[in-house]
Parts: C-alpha cells; structure tokens; sequence
C-alpha cells in the first residue's frame, strides 16, 4: 500500500514516524514539501519516503491520502485536487467536516475523520475516528488506540 501526505506539519510527522516503528505494511509514503524541514528529516529516515512537489501527485500515487494541512489551506486547494473513488482519505483538518470534503472531492471514496496527538510517533494513545472503518481502525491499532465515534459532533 502507497500513502500520502498532504501537509507535513507536526501531527503528519508523527504519524509518519509511528508508521515506520510499526509492523504495518507500507511499500511508499509520498509526502509534501511544504515544511521543508520537516519532509527533509523524514525523507532521511527511510528509502520508503518521497518528497513530491505537487498534491496532485501525491494523490495520483497513493492508496490512502492523509489530509493533514490547516483549514485555510484546506478550503484553498483541495477544489482543485482530483481524487479517485478507490481511495481511503483520512481527515486530520480540524474544522473541515466530512459533509463538506464530500463537496470538495467530487468522488465516492472512502473518507473516515481522524484525530491523532503527537504521542502516535511512539505508537501511543488514542485516535478518534469517524465514522466505523475495519481497515482504518486496524492501520491506527498499530499507531495506537483507534477508537471509533459515531458521531463527528463527538469529535
């Protein structure tokens, strides 16, 4: 399975991170350069990790696509992206609900909200998601905790 990562801030770095101390099986991980610093430090960790230059291609070359960028960024570009109706979209954009990134994708994929902290890089603590998804509840079971909520008002 390919993931990627639109969005290189904190949270996609530590989840990045957990990724690669755990046991899951991840061919490649496509990352954005939009924190130079952080895409470089991770690039060197693994032979796995790639930095793309644009969203497109991250999209073009993933299974699962991890949004992991601000809302104002969010609202901004994701309009514009084309996603497929194969993929898994996890949400990490914290005002940005699935109601509404249905609107910007235009597709039927799969989208599941997610809620990770920081201590998902030492696969620890719990992750929120939304709604009920087998195969994204076993992916965080790995980083950590999944804990499936019914409700994003619970979020």
């Amino acid at each position: 399975m390919n993931l990627g990562f639109i969005g290189t801030g904190q949270i996609a770095k530590a989840t990045i991170l957990g990724i690669l101390g755990s046991k899951l099986k991840i061919n490649k991980i496509y990352i954005s350069k939009r924190s130079k610093k952080i895409s470089k430090q991770l690039s060197k960790k693994s032979k796995k990790i790639f930095i793309l230059k644009d969203n497109q291609e991250i999209i073009n070359n993933s299974n699962w696509v991890f949004l992991s960028i601000t809302p104002e960024v969010g609202n901004k570009i994701l309009k514009n992206l084309k996603f497929k109706s194969s993929q898994t979209i996890i949400n990490y954009i914290s005002t940005i609900g699935i109601t509404q990134l249905k609107k910007y994708i235009k597709v039927k994929a799969k989208i599941v909200r997610a809620l990770p902290l920081p201590p998902i890089a030492l696969r620890k603590g719990p992750v929120p998601i939304c709604p009920a998804n087998k195969n994204v509840k076993i992916f965080f079971n790995h980083l950590g905790t999944a804990v499936e909520v019914s409700s994003e008002k619970l979020f």
